[in-house]
Protein backbone atom coordinates (compact mmCIF):
# COMPACT_ATOMS: atom_id res chain seq x y z
CA UNK A 1 0.00 0.00 0.00
CA UNK A 2 2.84 2.40 0.82
CA UNK A 3 4.37 1.80 -2.62
CA UNK A 4 1.05 2.62 -4.29
CA UNK A 5 0.69 5.82 -2.24
CA UNK A 6 4.18 6.90 -3.28
CA UNK A 7 3.33 6.37 -6.96
CA UNK A 8 0.07 8.28 -6.62
CA UNK A 9 1.98 11.29 -5.28
CA UNK A 10 3.52 11.52 -8.74
CA UNK A 11 0.20 10.86 -10.48
CA UNK A 12 -2.74 12.73 -8.90
CA UNK A 13 -4.94 11.49 -11.76
CA UNK A 14 -4.58 8.03 -10.24
CA UNK A 15 -7.19 8.83 -7.60
CA UNK A 16 -10.69 7.69 -8.58
CA UNK A 17 -13.92 8.45 -6.73
CA UNK A 18 -16.98 6.25 -6.22
CA UNK A 19 -20.51 7.66 -6.01
CA UNK A 20 -20.74 6.25 -2.49
CA UNK A 21 -17.67 8.27 -1.48
CA UNK A 22 -19.08 11.49 -2.96
CA UNK A 23 -22.42 11.05 -1.16
CA UNK A 24 -20.97 10.02 2.20
CA UNK A 25 -18.29 12.71 2.29
CA UNK A 26 -20.95 15.38 1.74
CA UNK A 27 -23.19 13.80 4.40
CA UNK A 28 -20.28 13.57 6.87
CA UNK A 29 -19.04 17.09 6.11
CA UNK A 30 -15.63 16.00 4.82
CA UNK A 31 -14.00 18.30 2.27
CA UNK A 32 -13.07 16.42 -0.95
CA UNK A 33 -9.96 18.58 -1.41
CA UNK A 34 -8.79 17.65 2.07
CA UNK A 35 -9.05 13.94 1.22
CA UNK A 36 -7.05 14.34 -1.99
CA UNK A 37 -4.45 16.46 -0.21
CA UNK A 38 -3.98 13.82 2.46
CA UNK A 39 -3.53 11.06 -0.11
CA UNK A 40 -1.10 13.12 -2.18
CA UNK A 41 1.05 14.71 0.50
CA UNK A 42 0.69 13.11 3.93
CA UNK A 43 1.86 9.85 5.42
CA UNK A 44 -0.90 7.84 7.11
CA UNK A 45 -0.55 7.21 10.85
CA UNK A 46 -2.04 3.77 10.29
CA UNK A 47 -2.93 1.29 7.57
CA UNK A 48 -5.30 -1.65 7.99
CA UNK A 49 -6.18 -4.32 5.44
CA UNK A 50 -9.94 -4.72 5.25
CA UNK A 51 -10.82 -8.37 5.67
CA UNK A 52 -13.00 -9.96 3.03
CA UNK A 53 -12.05 -7.49 0.29
CA UNK A 54 -9.11 -8.26 -2.00
CA UNK A 55 -7.18 -5.01 -2.29
CA UNK A 56 -9.11 -2.78 0.13
CA UNK A 57 -7.35 -0.81 2.85
CA UNK A 58 -8.25 1.70 5.56
CA UNK A 59 -5.77 4.55 5.64
CA UNK A 60 -5.80 6.52 8.88
CA UNK A 61 -4.77 10.18 8.80
CA UNK A 62 -4.65 12.81 11.51
CA UNK A 63 -7.60 15.10 10.84
CA UNK A 64 -8.77 17.39 13.62
CA UNK A 65 -7.74 17.80 17.24
CA UNK A 66 -9.91 14.92 18.45
CA UNK A 67 -10.61 13.08 15.18
CA UNK A 68 -8.80 10.90 12.70
CA UNK A 69 -9.90 10.52 9.10
CA UNK A 70 -10.27 6.98 7.81
CA UNK A 71 -10.03 6.81 4.03
CA UNK A 72 -11.06 3.45 2.61
CA UNK A 73 -9.49 2.71 -0.78
CA UNK A 74 -9.34 -0.14 -3.28
CA UNK A 75 -6.09 -0.59 -5.14
CA UNK A 76 -6.89 -0.70 -8.87
CA UNK A 77 -3.26 -1.15 -9.91
CA UNK A 78 0.14 0.16 -8.78
CA UNK A 79 -0.70 3.66 -10.09
CA UNK A 80 -4.39 4.01 -9.20
CA UNK A 81 -6.71 3.76 -6.24
CA UNK A 82 -10.44 4.18 -5.92
CA UNK A 83 -11.76 5.97 -2.83
CA UNK A 84 -14.65 3.95 -1.42
CA UNK A 85 -15.57 6.14 1.57
CA UNK A 86 -14.24 8.49 4.24
CA UNK A 87 -15.14 8.34 7.91
CA UNK A 88 -14.11 10.76 10.66
CA UNK A 89 -13.58 8.80 13.90
CA UNK A 90 -12.62 9.72 17.43
CA UNK A 91 -8.83 9.76 17.85
CA UNK A 92 -9.08 7.54 20.94
CA UNK A 93 -10.08 4.65 18.68
CA UNK A 94 -6.56 4.62 17.18
CA UNK A 95 -4.78 5.09 20.49
CA UNK A 96 -6.16 1.89 22.03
Amino acid sequence: MIEVLNKIKNNPYGIRHTNHYLKKSAYRGVDLNCVSKKLLSEVPVGIQKTLGYGNRFELIFEYKKYEDLYIVVDIINFNEVSIITVIPKDIQRRKH
